[in-house]
């Protein structure tokens, strides 16, 4: 009996450890794999077509690290996003708009339209110095892309508690090392990793200066280790060095300097890596971003070439595959905000920015009326970046609108030859924040035949959010023509300085209303005419009200909206003047689509004036190409004014277009004349167009009923 009950205990014995033993090995935590995808520009598309793959394998992905394109799939993954909207965003995103920050016309305040299309290129000036730019684009719409996509996980500032932890690596520019971002606002940490020296702008975030991850460690394998991952499957899509026939651009010249950089650093990264995967990025890009099917399949193409050693490792490590969750909550496409707060004002007024937000608090908003709030914000041109972050609460989500200002002025400048004026020069200095927060004073120098230098200021009263206050000063030298028989018959040459002030809602995107007091003195002599031709000396102060809308999506050669121009003024020479008019003025353009490339035009232009005397700059005059088809430049002119045009545009390739336009009209010193059929005058003309990067290119062929072929040219920005 007794040696049974040993027996019997040693057989219990064995039996627990055995029991034991096998518990242990059944709760031993397998392997966690890590993903680890490089920077590549366009060629990061690659990685969606991976991502495809290694779902049909049933890869269970723990852990993700990104640089520069891979850190924005990457992340996209990590917070839940599914390989077929992945794919859906790769095909229909406009990548390479991401990198122009030019915002819609439309967004634009009406009082920055007024310099919109004059000017040849800008420069920053700071410390009293003319300086270059820290990147070509700021990054604007590549940060309100990102917000959107991430509205879901705002609130997460470790990325480690994303549903897939994740980091991703940018430069710092200042040492030159690799910097893992694993926390802070994910839009900002994804941008810093893919700011493209020269080409983006630099980060400032968690006290660095970051660029492009890329530079240095363009596949972040020992980052994806850190977080924890004993397997590695490393994606590489870098760049392959340029022979000398590829290099032909500032592009490939970035490219071949980020190849060399990185190649330091590749061969660590690769040591790292159980499973490289490398897809044939043979005559591909980083601004490839046209070929994102083909990329995708090559992704997918060579993930499936690795298919095989993958499962066998998934196997060997007894690793059973697994259907991927997906985290993401559905989209939606509004959000109540109960707050909104405003970080990073120091020389701009909340006033400001709260007239260009132009929304509500507490209330709903749409997450496309959000973007066009922060697009017009942006369009101020008071802001080198502005973002936005949502932090849910109980009753809805605060918004916080994080704006970085520009602490810099601009110097621009402007160059014109046409057929009238011949050569002309525009200068142009813009200061922010003078001498009040969320002021604009902009100063013009133009030199040429016509000369002015003109002085205007723009500040928000505070009253309401669209509304402000304009004050003009401004010193013209210009000359006047005057014809009879189709002939010049006198030339009068005009000093005149002016001032004004209005009050009105210049603010707004589309129009401007108000009213305001002008002081004109004006020196009129005859250069050319008859002995007994008189001059004049006027002066005067005037009374004026303003409506003009502006809705045309560019300014060279719009597409679609229209624009009215409609001012009366009134002057007596029982206050402060030696004249005594009244002046009505409507100037209304309208462009209707007809098809994508085509569109209708349409002009009408009305005028009078009354008065015993009337200054002769108050005078309507027509004549020449923008003006009107078929006379020379003002060559009708008198007291009133009427004309009607109607056209067609046709954009034959890409920034070429043709346009055909006939107008009818006349001007006189008696309103009744206007009516006289025999006075009407007719004119067509025909235009070759083209946009450069110095201004449009222009040739027109017209002629009518008072001339049978005149030319007119012009090349360059319109001032």
């Amino acid at each position: 009996m007794r040696k049974f009950m040993i027996r019997f205990g040693l057989l219990l014995l064995f039996t627990a450890m055995t029991l034991f033993s096998s518990l242990a090995q059944d709760t031993q935590p397998r392997k966690k794999i890590g993903l680890a995808l490089s920077g590549g520009g366009a060629k990061g598309l690659a990685h969606v077509g991976v991502l495809k793959v290694l779902e049909e394998i049933g890869v269970p992905i723990d852990y993700i690290a990104g640089t520069s394109m891979g850190s924005i799939v990457g992340a996209l993954y990590a917070i839940g996003y599914g390989v077929d909207e992945l794919e859906k965003l790769a095909l229909t995103t406009d990548w390479a708009g991401m990198f122009n920050d030019d915002i819609s016309r439309r967004y634009i305040a009406m009082e920055e339209k007024i310099w919109d299309g004059r000017y040849i290129t800008s420069f920053p000036i700071k410390k009293r110095s003319v300086k270059l730019p820290s990147g070509i684009v700021a990054g604007q719409k590549i940060a309100n892309f990102l917000s959107r996509l991430t509205w879901s996980v705002h609130h997460i500032s470790d990325f480690k508690q994303l549903p897939i932890p994740f980091v991703c690596v940018a430069t710092d520019i200042i040492t030159g090392e690799a910097v893992a971002i694993d926390s802070g606002f994910l839009p900002d940490a994804i941008r810093a990793s893919m700011a493209i020296p020269t080409l983006l702008t630099p980060i400032s975030m968690q006290d660095y200066l970051f660029v492009d991850g890329g530079l240095v460690r363009n596949l972040p394998a020992e980052d994806v280790k850190r977080l924890g991952a004993d397997i590695i499957i490393g994606v590489d899509v870098s760049f392959t060095l340029l022979p000398p026939e590829d290099i032909n651009s500032f592009l490939d010249i970035i490219t071949q300097s980020l190849s060399f950089v990185e190649a330091q650093s590749r061969n660590k990264q690769y040591s790292l890596c159980d499973v490289l995967i490398q897809p044939d990025m043979e005559g591909m890009g980083m601004f490839s971003f046209r070929q994102a099917e083909n990329l995708i399949q090559r992704g997918e193409a060579a993930a499936r070439q690795m298919a095989p050693r993958i499962k066998a490792l998934l196997d060997s490590l007894d690793i059973d595959a697994q259907d991927r969750y997906i985290f993401i909550p559905p989209q939606v496409d509004s959000i109540y905000i109960n707050n909104l707060k405003i970080s990073g004002l120091q020389d701009v007024s909340k006033r400001m920015v709260l007239a260009g937000l132009n929304f509500n608090t507490p209330g709903w908003i749409s997450a496309t009326s959000l973007e066009q709030s922060i697009d017009r914000l942006y369009s101020s041109q008071f802001f080198e970046r502005v973002t936005y972050e949502l932090i849910p609460s109980d009753k809805g989500s605060s918004l916080i609108i994080h704006v970085i200002e520009k602490t810099i002025n601009m110097f621009r400048f402007g160059l014109r030859y046409d057929s009238y004026f011949k050569a002309a020069l525009l200068l142009n200095t813009t200061f922010r924040n003078f001498a009040e927060h969320g002021s604009n004073l902009v100063i013009d120098l133009r030199l040429g035949e016509e000369s002015q230098i003109d002085f205007q200021y723009f500040v928000h009263t505070g009253l309401k959010r669209r509304v402000g206050l304009h004050a003009r000063a401004n010193y013209t030298t210009r000359t006047i023509d005057f014809y009879k028989n189709k002939q010049r018959e006198s030339s009068m040459r005009v000093r005149s300085v002016t001032g004004e002030s209005m009050f009105g809602s210049m603010f707004s995107t589309n129009v401007i209303t108000g009213f305001g007091i002008k002081g004109e003195y004006s020196d009129i002599q005859p250069r050319i005419g008859p002995i007994d031709l008189a001059g004049q000396l006027n002066r005067f102060l005037a009374i004026y009200g303003l409506i003009w809308t502006d809705t045309f999506d560019r300014t060279l050669f719009p597409r679609n909206g229209h624009s009215m121009y409609l001012r009366s003024t009134f002057a007596d020479d029982r206050v402060a003047s030696n004249v005594s008019f009244v002046h009505h003025h409507l100037n209304w353009k309208g462009v209707i689509p007809l098809s994508p490339k085509t569109s209708a035009l349409s002009r009408l232009q009305i005028g009078a004036s009354a008065g015993s005397k009337i200054p002769l700059t108050y005078l309507f005059f027509l004549g020449g190409a923008d003006s009107f088809e078929g006379l020379k430049y003002q060559e009708r002119s008198g007291k009133h004014v009427q004309t009607f045009q109607l056209g067609i545009q046709h954009e034959i390739m890409s920034n070429r277009f043709i346009l055909i336009r006939g107008n009818i009209g006349n001007t006189s010193n008696r309103w009744q004349n206007l009516f006289i059929r025999s006075r009407y005058v007719t004119g067509i003309g025909v235009t070759g167009g083209a946009v450069t990067p110095i201004g449009p290119i222009e040739l027109t062929v017209m002629g009518g009923s008072e001339h049978r072929l005149m030319l007119y040219f012009n090349l360059g920005y319109k001032f």
